[in-house]
């Protein structure tokens, strides 16, 4: 398993500036569908390889550090939504739902570490835990009232998630109604 690495402290106004710029690049460079090469960030954000290193060891901890407030996001809303549920199962499985479906689906970085399902950053590894957590919990509920097929578990929806996020990206127009996708979803969830 990869080190878990924890989220950078206070840093000195330069190495903040630098890193800033390198997050700036490699976003750019995420949203034109290109890789995240450490050596060509660091080049177009004008500071030297060793400094991107320092920042970053790997792609694996850029494309974390530019996900991390989308992750942070999805949990909340994924959380507010239970919440505010009550005691509507099914409502609040859907409301989870198509909170981590809209948070997927406005941030490539964050669709690209959850479609991995390895993190290198003890924050977003912190996240994903409390992330799986809550939807431990509602399914469990969904499964208790017999809203949900038996088969169906955390990963499954990540997974599943992550792939109509994908879906609505796909091709060269853009979806239409990419609710259908998650309609679609919720449909089969539901116990045959």
């Amino acid at each position: 398993m990869p080190e878990i690495l924890a989220r950078p402290q206070a840093q000195r106004v330069d190495a903040a500036r630098n890193r800033a710029r390198l997050l700036e690049v490699a976003r750019a460079h995420l949203l034109a569908g290109n890789d995240l090469p450490l050596n060509t960030i660091a080049r177009e954000a004008a500071v030297g390889v060793g400094t991107a290193y320092r920042h970053f060891p790997n792609r694996a901890t850029l494309l974390e550090a530019l996900a991390i407030d989308a992750f942070e996001a999805l949990l909340e809303q994924v959380s507010a939504a239970i919440v505010a549920s009550g005691t509507d199962t099914a409502a609040a499985l859907r409301g989870a739902l198509q909170a981590a479906f809209n948070e997927l689906r406005g941030d490539a970085a964050l669709a690209k570490i959850l479609s991995s399902g390895a993190f290198s950053c003890a924050d977003t590894a912190a996240i994903a835990s409390d992330l799986v957590t809550a939807f431990t919990d509602v399914l469990a509920r969904a499964r208790r009232e017999g809203l949900l097929r038996e088969d169906v578990g955390p990963d499954d929806l990540r997974r599943l998630l992550c792939g109509l996020a994908a879906a609505t990206h796909a091709g060269t127009e853009p979806v239409a109604d990419p609710s259908r996708y998650l309609e679609i979803l919720v449909a089969g969830l539901r116990p045959h």
